[in-house]
């Protein structure tokens, strides 16, 4: 049985022995389950009985501890049943347009949808794309381009495949028509922090991140694609949530960036630190410091106060209260995006939000 799932168990129980320290007046005999009232013996010793509000004190920290757990785990479980219900809900009723509309144009072409489908040009990948693509990420993989062109060719293809049939699809939904209304699932999240793209902007994209995570470097030049391609429409919101368990340079390194937000320079930072996720250390960073441009002691004071933590602290705060548990995550006007998904798939929220946009005008 997973860890988190162990704990959430326990927990269940301990919530029982949690309730029974809130002294049960009534007097009434405890059953099964009932909480026992203060002067519940517990023990004895030659016959003298130590009443139940004696354990309490040794106890009571590490109930709330656990309670905190599995407060935090449930509050994680509930919100992930609901997006992922959500997800199910969703991604079933576009499928479930595609496939009426693909039966409509498959009657008025008198052939198969399977033939359509078939039909459909899928651009190949070439070597070129496969070189420029590695150069982009040469940081994240680490490893020569011999050694990765097969799996970035693999990698491209599919894309192709899903960014040819995903405009197929929206010539069909054009022709008929065709329209998902079901409204998705939205969650509050305040967009504060550093900020790419106007105020007015019709998508916003708020984005938990991790700055040595290395599926966080491969999502974030699918962001910066997204934003060249709609310059006007997208607002990237910047978020930290650097997960020192299994990243320890990621704190020190969002305090860096934090720090050179200070100086105006931390989308300079940012994009630095994503391109040399292995080069983090102490002295790393003041030298990344130095290429964009910032003032040396003006940096290493603020590396050294710890000033940078209280931002950091703010959004690890947000970040648990929405019940996450990895990185990337990213909210599109407040619609859940787990995980480092592809240009294409990110470009279909951002299509179908600026579609509802445009419908409501």
């Amino acid at each position: 049985m997973p860890m988190k799932h162990t704990i959430l168990r326990a927990s269940l129980s301990v919530t029982c022995l949690a309730a029974s320290i809130a002294a049960s007046a009534a007097g009434s005999t405890p059953d099964a389950g009932a909480p026992l009232a203060p002067e519940a013996p517990i023990a004895t010793i030659d016959g003298k009985p130590i009443p139940y509000r004696d354990l309490v004190p040794t106890v009571k920290d590490q109930i709330q501890s656990i309670q905190h757990q599995y407060d935090t785990q449930l509050a994680e479980l509930t919100l992930s049943l609901a997006r992922t219900r959500a997800d199910l809900v969703s991604s079933t009723a576009s499928n479930l347009l595609n496939n009426r509309l693909l039966g409509l144009e498959a009657m008025a072409q008198n052939t198969t949808p399977q033939a359509l489908v078939g039909n459909i040009k899928i651009p190949e990948v070439t070597e070129d794309q496969v070189k420029e693509f590695y150069e982009h990420h040469a940081g994240q993989l680490g490893k020569p381009l011999d050694a990765v062109a097969p799996q970035i060719k693999q990698y491209l293809a599919r894309e192709a495949d899903e960014k040819a049939k995903r405009e197929y699809f929206e010539t069909l939904r054009t022709k008929y028509k065709g329209a998902v209304t079901i409204e998705p699932m939205r969650e509050k999240v305040e967009a504060s922090g550093p900020q790419r793209g106007p105020n007015d902007a019709p998508v916003t994209i708020v984005e938990f991140s991790d700055f040595e995570c290395p599926f966080c470097g491969r999502f974030e030049p699918v962001l910066d694609q997204l934003q060249k391609a709609y310059p006007t429409q997208v607002r990237l919101i910047y978020r930290h949530m650097p997960l020192t368990s299994q990243h320890p340079s990621a704190e020190r390194a969002a305090e860096a960036a934090v720090c050179a937000e200070k100086q105006g320079k931390f989308w300079e930072m940012h994009d630095l630190l994503f391109a040399e996720q292995t080069s983090l250390s102490d002295g790393a960073l003041k030298e990344k410091g130095k290429r964009i441009g910032l003032e040396p002691k003006l940096f290493g004071a603020c590396l050294e106060s710890g000033e940078a933590k209280t931002a950091l602290k703010v959004d690890q705060a947000a970040y648990e209260k929405l019940g996450l548990s990895a990185t990337p995550v990213s909210f599109v006007n407040g619609r859940f995006v787990n995980g480092a998904v592809s240009y294409d798939n990110l470009v279909s929220i951002v299509e179908d939000e600026l579609r509802r946009k445009l419908a409501k005008m």
